[in-house]
């Protein structure tokens, strides 16, 4: 089996129940990087199971900077950046295999199509969905900046202003999120992605006032304008709107704590604690 000449980027932390998987689909690249931010468990065991897998331990610094890290850890021109919960299409990886031999660098980076899940069912509304995302790039072109919702400058420029430089694959060949994803996975994940969203919003603007009031019409107004995008999903589409509005208001929350109450100077660095 012909291996491909390109670092897959991972960043992993208490993932055992799903880094298996993930790695099981990339098998045929001849490196992946897994950068671990203090797992507890045994997702480093687990990579140690497989000959082209480099584990670097590097205690979490703030997901921007994970990821910007996990790039300057890349031995190959062509990086594919894939979650520990998700996996690749074997037809996705035999596209990547043709652009990276071919050398396909007319374009800086390359969307794919990402399958997501809920309860073992593909989510077909129009909120949460499956979505177009930036994973295939040359390393010395890229760097992630923003927060949570993360943005790439290209070549220097944001990709708002480099849409030439972007091309997409075919929506055939995919990115697969966990497929066993439910409410159990996302309660764990919760603390470390309202935290996120709390920063990157206080960060963008740390004049603006949070008030009691805005942290209840969060929870009213996410659950309706969530639950109008996810109706095809039925029973699916009313977890999908509450799990997504419980989200953005915890995250408002600790927005009127930061602001008002004053128990932390800082929330940068509460969730290296979080698994």
């Amino acid at each position: 089996m012909k291996k491909i000449n390109c670092s897959v980027l991972i960043l992993a932390q208490n993932s055992e129940a799903h880094i298996q998987r993930c790695l099981d689909s990339l098998k045929r690249f001849k490196e992946v990087v897994v950068i671990d931010g203090g797992s507890t468990d045994k997702t480093k065991e687990f990579c140690f199971m497989y000959e082209n897998v480099k584990f670097i331990e590097n205690p979490w610094p703030g997901f921007i900077e994970q990821r910007n890290f996990s790039i300057s850890k890349a031995s190959f021109d062509w990086c594919f950046m894939i979650d520990s919960d998700e996996a690749a299409t074997d037809e996705l990886v035999d596209e990547i295999g043709l652009i990276v031999t071919e050398n396909r660098d007319q374009f800086a980076i390359y969307n794919i199509m990402r399958t997501e899940y809920f309860l073992g069912e593909k989510i077909r509304g129009k909120f949460g969905g499956s979505e177009w995302q930036l994973r295939l790039f040359i390393r010395n072109r890229i760097k992630y900046t923003g927060g949570v919702h993360h943005e790439h400058l290209i070549d220097g420029e944001p990709e708002s202003k480099a849409s030439n430089k972007i091309s997409s694959l075919d929506s055939k060949y995919r990115i697969l999120h966990d497929n066993l994803y439910g409410l159990e996975e996302w309660t764990k994940k919760l603390p470390r992605f309202a935290l996120l969203r709390a920063e990157e919003k206080l960060e963008k603007n740390p004049k603006k006032k949070v008030y009691a009031f805005d942290v209840f019409l969060t929870f009213i107004g996410t659950f309706f304008k969530t639950y109008s995008k996810s109706m095809p999903d039925k029973r699916i589409g009313v977890i999908i709107a509450f799990k997504t509005a419980i989200n953005r208001t915890l995250a408002k929350l600790i927005m009127y704590e930061h602001q008002n109450i004053g128990f932390h100077k800082s929330i940068k660095n509460r969730h290296r604690h979080l698994g």
